[in-house]
Parts: structure tokens; sequence; C-alpha cells
């Protein structure tokens, strides 16, 4: 796995792209196969598996739940890549002077 940070966005890439034939599609709409059961089932007995399936639709719905912009996936040569974007200016809502908001976000 590869992690990217950059100013505007968090990059995850998996290697080895979706596992036993899943296409885009099905993991888009919440269809999900266990690659590593004993890591599933450890995280399931954790409580950090709510449901099968359900983890890109939870992206999602955070992403809008904060304001942020919408998350990105791609699948490309055996990898799959999540995009995670934040807002450089989270205090733009609160005054629309660019300047004064990015001081505060400086604080």
């Amino acid at each position: 796995m590869q992690v990217a940070i950059y100013d505007d966005r968090l990059e995850v890439t998996s290697p080895g792209g979706l596992y036993n034939g899943l296409t885009y599609e099905e993991v888009m709409n919440g269809h999900s196969k266990i690659r590593n059961k004993g890591i599933a089932n450890i995280f399931s007995q954790m409580g950090l598996v709510e449901a099968w399936g359900s983890g890109i639709k939870r992206i999602l719905n955070a992403a809008e739940e904060y304001g942020l912009p919408k998350p990105g996936f791609q699948e490309f040569d055996n990898m799959f890549r999540v995009e995670l974007f934040r807002n450089l200016f989270p205090m733009m809502e609160e005054s629309g002077d660019i300047g004064e908001a990015s001081e505060k976000y400086r604080e």
C-alpha cells in the first residue's frame, strides 16, 4: 500500500487491484469480497466493521457531512486508489475575505 499526502488531498493506493473478479461498478454499489479473512475477523471482533461492503458509501457520506469535496476512486494497472480531499481554507465559510481566512487558518 502507498499513501501520498498533498496540500489538497490524501491518496491511498492499494496494489493488486480489486479482489476475486469484482468490478469497479460492483464495489461502488457496495459489493465486497474478503481478501484476508483473518484480518477481517479481527476487525469485526474489535467493532471496526459496521457491515461488509459499506466502506465506500461511508466514505462518501462522511465527506458530504463534513462539507468536503467528493472523494475519488480509481482502478488502474491492477491497483485501486482512493483520493480523500480536504478544504484548503476551512475558515472560508465564516468570512468571505481570503486574507482573513488564511490568517485565521495559520493561527
